[in-house]
């Protein structure tokens, strides 16, 4: 298995003490820029209001397998959480695509750090994104 960094993360959270522990808690302003070689890859982004963007947790600790959550004192496996330390730490967020400039997408609602490697970035769509029951749940919920 080998994954290919496609880009850097521009942030400005310059540790993980100053970043907040959801991307969506962020209205900080962060700038992916994508490597030369994958800028075809970006065709027809801008049709994109929300971006899921895959990137590498360059400074987890990749040896943590229980944790502990903001929400609760009970440990919890790292599988069963968010926590950006784990065995493989590909870390992600639905970012807001606010604008593109050539090679750089600016984007909204990140936690990363700056530095970290970009590896993957895929359109969000509600359709495909939120699970049909969950669906059902949120429109009905709108439409009362």
């Amino acid at each position: 298995m080998e994954l290919v960094k496609i880009g850097i993360i521009h942030s400005p959270y310059k540790t993980k003490e100053e970043a907040p522990r959801q991307g969506a808690d962020s209205e900080e302003v962060f700038y992916l820029e994508i490597f030369e070689n994958y800028i075809d890859g970006l065709k027809d982004i801008e049709e994109a209001k929300y971006l899921i963007v895959l990137y590498w947790g360059h400074q987890s600790n990749r040896d943590t397998l229980i944790t502990k959550t903001p929400f609760s004192d009970v440990p919890k496996g790292v599988f069963a959480c968010r926590s950006p330390n784990r065995p493989n730490p590909i870390l992600f967020n639905v970012a807001e695509l606010i604008a593109r400039r050539g090679n750089v997408l600016v984007v909204k609602g990140l936690d990363a750090i700056d530095g970290s490697p970009v590896i993957d970035i895929k359109p969000y769509y509600e359709r495909i994104d939120i699970p049909k029951g969950l669906q059902e749940k949120i429109f009905e919920e709108q439409s009362k």
